[in-house]
C-alpha cells in the first residue's frame, strides 16, 4: 500500500486476550500527527483486488471471543465446573431448562428421557433373572396408570395389545399357550415325555435313586423321565449309549461314548470326523469343526478355536486377558498386544492410568478439544463440543 507524508492510517484489530467484542486502540503508522490531521484518516484502499485480512470486514465471520452460552447451552447448577456444559435439548437432570429433571415412575413400569428439550416417556422392559424377562405396554392409552400391561403373561393382551388367548387359555412369554407339544405347567411349557420333574404330568417329579433301582448305577447314567415314565436309565449330558444295550437295565456298560471327544461319534452316535476336523463346540453344540489352525486361529484348550491377534480375553496368548477399563475407557486387544484406549470425548490428559481418560474434551475449558488446548479464562470464554466459543465481530471491526 502507500502511504502519503504526513499521514496515518488507522488499523483496528480485534483483542484475543480481553473481553469478547473489545478492540485494540488505533495504531500510528508513518509520521506523527499534526493539527492539520485532526480530521478523520484517509480511507485505506488496496492497489490490489485482494488486499488480504488485515482490513476486512469480518462481519458473518466467527472471528471473536464469545462469551455468552447459545442455545441449546446453559450452565447449570448440577455442573457449574463447566460453563456452557448443558445440552438442554438431550440432558435429562436439565430438560429443557436447568433443574427440569425428567423422572421415570418404576411403579408404573415407565423410564423417562429428554428429546428435543421435553421429557418423553417410555414403557419398561424388566430383567427377572435367568434370561426371563417382562414386557410393558400402556393398552389403555392413559397415562395416569402408565404401562399397565405385562404383555408378556396377560391373556387378554398377549404378545401385543388386543391379542386375546382362547378361554382358558394362559399367556406364556408373549403367547397364548405352548406349541411343539409341550404342555404348560405352573406358568410354564415343558416336554411331559422327558421333564423330571414334570413326568408324563404336571408336577410328577422322578426320583434319581428309585427303589429297586440299579446299584451301582451303569456308567455314566441316570434316572430320569422318558416316554412319559419315571425311572428309566438315561444318559448323563455328554455322553450316549452307541451300543444300545441300556435296556439291559443294570448290566448294561452304560453310556460309552464321550460324544464331546469322540471323534467318530462327535455330538451323536455314528457322526465320524474327517481327517483335517475335531470335535469341538463353538457354541452350537458339539459337533466336527476344522482345526483352528485352518483359520488362521489357535486352539486354547476347553475354549475352543480364539484369534490371538484380536481378542481381548486371549490376547497374544491363551493365558492373557486384557484388563478391565477405568473410567471413560474401552479396552481391546490389537495385533496381541492389550490396549486401553479413550472413549470418543474422553483423554487422559495427566498421564495416570488409574483414574482412566478423566478430562471430558467436549466442554472442560483447559483442554478443550485436546489436552492443554485452553480457552480464554480471562474473558470467560467456553468450551463448548470441544472448540473454544468463538462469535461475530462487530460491523466494521477488523481483525
Amino acid at each position: 500500500m502507500i502511504l502519503h507524508r504526513n499521514h496515518f492510517v488507522v488499523l483496528t484489530v480485534c483483542a484475543v486476550a480481553l473481553v469478547a467484542g473489545a478492540c485494540a486502540t488505533t495504531v500510528n503508522v508513518g509520521a506523527e500527527p499534526t493539527a492539520a490531521d485532526a480530521s478523520p484518516p484517509p480511507t485505506f484502499i488496496p492497489q490490489v483486488p485482494d488486499g488480504g485480512d488485515a482490513a476486512r470486514s469480518t462481519k458473518g465471520e466467527l472471528a471473536c471471543i464469545g462469551t455468552e452460552c447459545p442455545a441449546p447451552y446453559s450452565t447449570c447448577s448440577d455442573k457449574p465446573s463447566f460453563k456452557c456444559g448443558t445440552n438442554l435439548l438431550t440432558d435429562p437432570n436439565n430438560c429443557g431448562a436447568c433443574g427440569v429433571e425428567c423422572k421415570g415412575f418404576d411403579g408404573i413400569n415407565m423410564s423417562a428421557s429428554c428429546a428435543q428439550g421435553a421429557c418423553a416417556f417410555e414403557c419398561q422392559t424388566k430383567e427377572i433373572g435367568l434370561g426371563n424377562v417382562l414386557v410393558f405396554k400402556n393398552c389403555n392409552g392413559l397415562l395416569d396408570d402408565g404401562c399397565e400391561v405385562n404383555v408378556d403373561a396377560d391373556p387378554q393382551n398377549c404378545g401385543v395389545c388386543g391379542n386375546v388367548c382362547p378361554s382358558g387359555t394362559k399367556c406364556i412369554k408373549g403367547r397364548c399357550g405352548c406349541g411343539d407339544g409341550k404342555t404348560e405347567c405352573n406358568g410354564r411349557c415343558v416336554d411331559t415325555r422327558n421333564d423330571r420333574s414334570n413326568c408324563g404330568a404336571c408336577s410328577r417329579s422322578c426320583s434319581t435313586n428309585p427303589v429297586g433301582g440299579c446299584n451301582p448305577k451303569p456308567p455314566n447314567t441316570d434316572y430320569g423321565c422318558g416316554n412319559s415314565q419315571c425311572d428309566v436309565l438315561a444318559c448323563k449330558a455328554g455322553f450316549a449309549d452307541c451300543n444300545n444295550d441300556l435296556r439291559a437295565g443294570c448290566a448294561s456298560d452304560g453310556c460309552e461314548v464321550n460324544i464331546k471327544t469322540d471323534r467318530n461319534n462327535c455330538g451323536g452316535c455314528g457322526l465320524a470326523c474327517a481327517a483335517d476336523q475335531e470335535c469341538r463346540d463353538d457354541g452350537a453344540g458339539f459337533q466336527c469343526l476344522d482345526v483352528c489352525e485352518k483359520s488362521g486361529l489357535t486352539k486354547c484348550g476347553t475354549s475352543g478355536c480364539r484369534d490371538l491377534v484380536n481378542d481381548k480375553s486371549f490376547c497374544g496368548s491363551c493365558k492373557i486377558f486384557c484388563p478391565n477399563a477405568r473410567n471413560n475407557q474401552v479396552s481391546s486387544c490389537r495385533k496381541g498386544l492389550c490396549e486401553l484406549e479413550c472413549l470418543p470425548g474422553f483423554a487422559d490428559c495427566n498421564g495416570d492410568p488409574t483414574d482412566g481418560c478423566e478430562i471430558d474434551l467436549r466442554v472442560h475449558p483447559a483442554n478443550c478439544g485436546g489436552c492443554g488446548k485452553a480457552c480464554d479464562f480471562g474473558a470467560g470464554q467456553p468450551c463448548i463440543d470441544g472448540k473454544c466459543l468463538m462469535t461475530e465481530c462487530e460491523a466494521g471491526v477488523s481483525r
